[in-house]
């Protein structure tokens, strides 16, 4: 689900810029790039807990 979400967007964003919506593309596709830099730094300092 948590992957889902940034696909979703950049669907969203897609179909914007097909109907012709250049300003509401790329707003979606500024919520589609906060969720992936969020995501990211998320991802990079939390802990990885991996039992050997």
């Amino acid at each position: 689900m948590i992957m889902m979400l940034p696909f979703l967007t950049a669907l969203i964003s897609a179909w914007f810029s097909w109907r012709g919506r250049r300003c509401a593309a790329m707003a979606w596709w500024g919520i589609t790039a906060a969720i992936y830099v969020a995501w990211c730094v998320y991802h990079m300092t939390s802990s990885l807990n991996i039992s050997l």
